[in-house]
């Protein structure tokens, strides 16, 4: 059975303009993504049944148009098709989409069908349109020399909201494998020891880990009322990730807003039921993905993990300003990594300096909640699906104090006065 997912989304990234719209995502059981050659040519098929449909503006066929940004065509025959097009014609281009889906839908025993349109502005920024000059540092980048509209922060009046789930809590660090995803699911844990109605959304869709940490990669999600989706459940949580419904081995090739969709349908389009508190495992950095997901996504609070060493500090600070200027309270910063202590002797030895977390938080202003050290008991339980939390003991029991500093400092956030955003 297809299920029909449609989400639109207006966002303005590095002065281009996406409009994407992703539609008719028709999921088949033992799907395969690998790109390999098949008995049965289904991209000739594909491209034939293209001819048909005719471009409005050039009035020639889709594939002689220049319309098509990318086609993919797996050996099963699941198709995905980018189309480009303009923020000014977007009824147009939307029945041109319908069109192209329609004829590919016609195939006989074709596959699932993602149809995607990609709009890109080529109007320069309002500081290119009097002439390119060079921009000193601490300089306001703008044609006048004036900071530029309050308008990102007013996104988050137009926050989703996700019925049942009372607080949304934000993992994220600024930078890639400071094990982020490993404190996420054990945060999610020790929350739920403290009796809480916990669950865990991966929204890392380049690297999804969380099916393989807590040893669920074979579950697939069912589908529930309303044609919702099910949440796979372990530990006594409620889990959800891209993980479960791609294939193992097919990269994610997404732009920022359809990484965006894919957040967005995973926390809308899910039985989440009643949650006092949901986990989002996001993507690392401070790109398009994480501040969309920060203006849209109603946020009780975000928790930064980094470890001690100065390279991963540096963007700490990025993520911290990241938050603040969308008005999402930190609840604070956790270290990772932090020492390892011989088991023997209990000597600490701090492999990637010592503090240095703890300091950034000082300077920043922002609690810093607790060093999570290196302890192989941590590792062992992400790799065999078995989190240390478990054992609420476990670790020096640094997960029990870590859900006891969080669940201390929720609530007690004000959200600071509306930033005046100015790019320096």
């Amino acid at each position: 059975m297809p299920l029909l997912c449609v989400y639109m989304s207006d966002c303005y990234v590095d002065s281009v303009c996406y409009l994407v719209i992703v539609c008719a995502i028709c999921h088949r059981e033992h799907q395969d993504m690998r790109l390999f050659s098949s008995n049965r040519n289904y991209s000739a098929e594909v491209n034939q049944c293209l001819q048909g449909v005719r471009d409005p503006v050039t009035e020639k066929s889709l594939p002689s148009s220049g319309r098509i940004d990318s086609l993919v065509v797996t050996e099963n025959g699941d198709v995905t098709l980018a189309l480009t097009a303009t923020p000014q014609t977007v009824e147009a281009d939307e029945r041109l989409r319908y069109e192209a889906e329609q004829a590919i839908l016609a195939i006989k025993k074709i596959g699932s069908v993602r149809v995607l349109l990609t709009a890109h502005s080529d109007q320069p920024m309002p500081s290119q349109a009097a002439g390119t000059r060079r921009v000193t540092k601490g300089e306001n980048i703008s044609s006048e020399g004036k900071p530029p509209p309050k308008a990102a922060p007013a996104a988050r009046n137009e926050t989703l909201q996700v019925p049942g789930i009372k607080n949304i809590i934000a993992v994220a660090s600024a930078k890639g494998g400071v094990g982020k995803s490993t404190l996420s699911l054990n945060l999610a844990i020790a929350l739920r020891n403290e009796g809480l109605k916990v669950g865990i959304l991966d929204a890392d869709v380049y690297g999804p880990s969380l099916p393989t940490m807590t040893n669920t990669v074979k579950a697939s999600p069912a589908r529930g009322e309303k044609d919702k989706i099910r949440p796979i459940e372990a530990f006594g949580l409620k889990l959800m990730s891209i993980g479960y419904i791609s294939d193992v081995d097919a990269p994610m090739i997404w732009r920022g807003p359809i990484v965006m969709s894919a957040i967005s349908q995973m926390l809308k389009d899910v039985e989440w039921g009643e949650l006092d508190i949901l986990i989002i495992d996001t993507p690392p950095g401070t790109g398009d993905a994480q501040l969309t997901l920060s203006q849209r996504i109603s946020l009780s609070g975000a928790v930064i993990v980094s470890t001690p060493q100065e390279v991963a500090l540096a963007d700490v600070r990025r993520g911290v300003a990241m938050f603040r200027k969308t008005e999402v309270p930190v609840l604070g910063i956790v270290e990772n990594m932090a020492y390892f202590e011989d088991p023997v002797s209990q000597n600490r030895t701090y492999l990637f300096g010592e503090g240095g977390a703890r300091r950034m938080a000082e300077e920043l202003s922002v609690p810093f909640l607790v060093e999570v050290p290196l302890v192989q008991a941590i590792r062992e339980g992400g790799d065999t699906g078995e989190p240390v939390a478990l054992d609420s003991a476990a670790a020096n029991g640094v997960f029990t104090k870590l859900a006891t500093e969080v669940l201390s400092r929720m609530g007690n956030e004000t959200l600071p006065p509306a930033p005046e955003i100015v790019f320096e």
